[in-house]
């Protein structure tokens, strides 16, 4: 099982890709994991209950990471592995791609800090009831996960960008 630390100022956590169960969203995000431009990702969203801005009605508690899309390049094009197919849910701690419409995809994930079953494939939080492509899931971190998320703001998207750097292939003797 492949697996990535990310680092950031408040400490690190680590992923664990399941290429068993979506192998299409995992290669995707290996590759993009790899990329010159992915020297740029950053922790740049938390959404709550009190400041989820798309789709209010059905809130969630997510941190999003990797690169925003802001619409001067096109989305990438990947066969959708909805939860109907992987098996995976969105469980707290899950990793999950984040997505436009059905298979529209952009360097870009979010961590679930609470299951979300709405999220799912049926679920409510996406018009289209497809739901999100879970890949992942955080194996260590947790505590800085959390006073991550501690960060929210009234808004969704942070008003400053908390930067990453992305490390493959870890020791296993090395923890977060």
């Amino acid at each position: 099982m492949d697996s990535f630390r990310f680092i950031c100022t408040f400490g690190c956590f680590e992923i664990a890709l399941d290429q068993a169960a979506a192998p299409q969203t995992c290669a995707y995000f290996m590759r993009k994991f790899a990329e010159p431009q992915f020297v740029d990702a950053s922790i740049f969203r938390i959404l709550t209950g009190d400041n989820s801005s798309v789709s209010a009605s059905v809130p969630i508690e997510v941190i999003q990471f990797g690169l925003d899309h802001d619409g001067s390049v096109p989305l990438d094009r990947i066969d959708h592995e909805g939860t109907d197919r992987s098996g995976l849910r969105h469980e707290r701690w899950t990793v999950s791609a984040a997505r436009y419409g059905k298979g529209e995809v952009y360097p870009s994930c979010f961590i679930c800090m609470r299951d979300e079953p709405e999220l799912d494939h049926g679920g409510a939080r996406q018009p289209d009831g497809e739901g999100f492509a879970a890949f992942a899931k955080v194996t260590s971190g947790f505590e800085t996960l959390r006073r991550i998320f501690e960060l929210a703001e009234s808004r969704d998207y942070l008003s400053e960008a908390i930067p990453l750097t992305v490390v493959r292939n870890l020791n296993e003797n090395q923890a977060c």
